[in-house]
């Protein structure tokens, strides 16, 4: 067996800390047990010191690497990272061929330098094995969209070899808990690694204030981080994109699909927030009446408890626990394979040195293939390396598909030279295709108001010492739910004034619990659409996006009756729980107040979208294997409803179609 090295050998550094020890390995490694653990395992505590760790590591990567190992950090009882020389440590034994034989018989010393090689590989170094150098079907993003995406065209095409690229690396125990945890969601935006965020361009609407947009950057995209809200948008969002094949009715059976393979559900028992119903009530009192938003059409205004992707032990399933893991464990196990910590840095065209596409250029019966532009493969780096990483290339030889994203795949377009040639040339970039890449960017505004209560006592989720409590967290990690398992917010509601919109509530909306606080906050429909460029040629740098936000006067007038609205509920609490408005104070609620004070909502979507810059099949417009499909090919936002849903349904919608294509063609 040749052998395989997973990177330099790092002085270990942290000491508390999961090593998971798995052989024989799986076809790919997701990272962190995101493909699931061995359903019959056995765990085993071991410790050792650093010294013995170098020693074990340099001994291991000298012989054939026989097992897959991953290092991920855990804050230890107390709540920081151990300061023990001495290392905590779990080596995972699955009873596997080969590996039936008991601890025992390995012996001590074996298993020793096993879990110490392991510990010495730093995160980075045990991240997925670099990608291949070919593949037929290249996806560029293991969001929301991509994992829907390489679940489906890898179980529907068995013959086909697919890879998904995701620049976001494995994620330690720390952050694998604050995406698992519904509680933890907005713990989670704080950390760099799981959710980017950078100001805009400043806004003429705002006074030329700059607003933070944020993506998700980690396995699973906005899925692995968002509130976990299902949401299906109004009547006429999707007839409304002109997407061939797709209208309202179509969009029913694959929002069902999606819903199904995620068993959202809306949360029960312990599970829902405290005081959700005193919530309801409330809204009711102020015009906006308890509805049930399965039925069809949705309702454009009424309130409910939200369904939810979260499962009945209180755990997060986002798109690669939902689709990629199944499939990695079960009918994609041998043609899928996923790789994180790798940033696409462009699309290669046939021309390009080096690249040249490993597919033919006719088809089976000899004649020649459409006209249009036919790309090789991706460029790419490893993500920890930056613009100093080493350039490697990546074949496709069917297709490569862009699913990075309404932020992602406009800046890997344009940092490929397609998009404006004015705004091309400004970032450095050589132009080769003029296509609208960018433009009718879309986010929506999002304000709120904050109310205390001091008359009830403070809801269990807000409680900072329930949920620091150990029991808490061991309650929650055996699988029986918990103020962790319950999510961040408690339950949607519709508002029909003005172009209408939806609003989130919560009696936990602070990422630091223990403030006796209730909010509810304001995401209008927009009518303006914004624009995204580069700002340099560097795929590290993040785009210029100029959101518009507020630029019609019409857009202010919807969100202060929204925010109206949600003060008048706040109001109409029972008078037991004594709330009181304190954001924005009394009086303030005016078009000077919104504009100074709104930002944008997490949902993006546009600048490739479909019919000007992607076809009706999703392919990049003058291009014959090159697609877009993820939240940047929406033409608009979907009405009175999140992003999460939409995203799906299109990707299951598309999936559908992209079989079809593959099959077809000749490879």
């Amino acid at each position: 067996m040749p052998r395989q090295r997973t990177g330099r050998v790092r002085p270990l550094r942290e000491c508390a800390s999961w090593v998971y020890l798995s052989a024989p390995p799986p076809p790919l490694g997701t990272g962190d047990g995101l493909a699931g653990e061995p359903h019959s395992s056995r765990r085993l505590p071991l410790a050792l010191s650093a010294v013995n760790a170098r020693r074990a590591a340099r001994f291991l990567l000298d012989t054939p690497a026989v097992l897959r190992f991953d290092l991920t950090c855990t804050p230890s009882a107390g709540g920081g990272l151990s300061g023990s020389r001495l290392c905590r440590q779990w080596l995972l034994l699955p009873r596997a061929a080969g590996m039936r034989a008991p601890v025992g018989a390995l012996g001590a010393s074996l298993l020793l330098l096993l879990a110490a090689a392991a510990a010495a590989t730093a995160p980075a170094a045990a991240s997925a094995r670099r990608p291949p150098d070919d593949m037929d079907i290249v996806i560029v993003g293991g969001g929301t969209a991509g994992c829907a995406l390489a679940a489906r065209l890898c179980a529907a095409l068995p013959a086909r070899r697919v890879v998904l690229l995701e620049r976001g690396g494995r994620r330690n125990a720390t952050e694998e808990f604050l995406v698992r945890s519904p509680r933890q969601a907005v713990a989670a935006w704080a950390v760099p690694s799981l959710l980017e965020t950078f100001p805009s361009a400043p806004e003429r609407a705002l006074g030329r204030r700059r607003v933070q947009l944020a993506t998700g950057a980690t396995l699973g995209g906005g899925s692995a981080v968002n509130i976990g809200q299902w949401s299906v948008p109004l009547a006429g969002t999707v007839d409304g994109w002109g997407i061939p094949g797709l209208g309202d009715t179509a969009a029913r059976r694959y929002f069902r699909r999606a819903a199904r393979q995620l068993r959202v559900a809306v949360p029960r028992g312990g599970l829902r927030q405290a005081y959700v119903d005193d919530w309801l009530a409330a809204a009711a009192r102020a015009g906006v009446p308890s509805v049930d938003d399965t039925v069809w059409p949705p309702p454009n205004r009424g309130s409910w408890v939200h369904r939810l992707t979260v499962d009945r032990a209180g755990r997060r399933r986002d798109a690669c626990t939902a689709y990629v893991a199944p499939a990695l464990k079960g009918v994609c196990a041998a043609n899928l394979r996923v790789h994180q910590g790798v940033t696409v840095t462009k699309v290669l065209w046939e021309d390009d040195d080096g690249a040249r596409a490993a597919g033919p250029t006719t088809a089976a019966d000899g004649r020649r293939r459409r006209r249009g532009t036919r790309v090789a493969g991706v460029a790419y780096v490893a993500s920890a390396d930056g613009d100093a990483g080493r350039v490697r290339t990546l074949r496709a030889r069917q297709a490569v598909i862009s699913a990075a994203g309404a932020v992602g795949s406009p800046k890997l377009l344009q940092l490929s030279g397609i998009g404006r040639r004015r705004a091309l040339r400004r970032a450095g970039v050589t132009p080769r295709v003029d296509l609208p890449v960018g433009e009718r960017f879309q986010t929506r505004p999002f304000l709120g108001v904050v109310s205390e209560y001091a008359g009830v006592p403070l809801a269990a989720g807000n409680n900072a010492s329930v949920v620091a409590a150990p029991a808490t967290r061991r309650r929650w990690e055996a699988g029986r739910g918990g103020v962790l398992g319950v999510a961040a917010h408690a339950g949607l509601l519709r508002v029909p004034d003005g172009a209408g919109g939806y609003v989130t509530a919560s009696f936990t909306p602070d990422a630091v619990p223990g403030e006796p606080v209730f909010g509810a906050y304001c995401m209008t429909n927009p009518s303006s659409t914004g624009r995204l460029t580069l700002a340099d040629a560097s795929p590290f740098s993040a785009p210029v996006v100029e959101t518009r936000s507020l630029g019609e006067g019409h857009e202010v007038a919807t969100l202060l009756a929204c925010l109206r609205r949600m003060a008048a509920v706040a109001a109409a609490f029972p008078p037991a729980f004594r709330m009181r408005q304190t954001v924005p104070r009394r009086g303030r609620l005016d078009e000077a107040y919104v504009r100074a004070s709104s930002e944008v909502s997490g949902h993006l979507v546009g600048g490739c979208q479909v019919g000007a810059v992607v076809d009706g099949g999703f392919r990049v417009k003058g291009f014959r294997n090159l697609y877009v499909v993820d939240s940047s090919a929406i033409p608009s936002i979907p009405l009175s409803a999140g992003t999460m849903a939409s995203v799906y349904m299109l990707a299951e919608f598309a999936a559908e179609k992209l079989i079809r294509v593959f099959r077809a063609a000749a490879i």
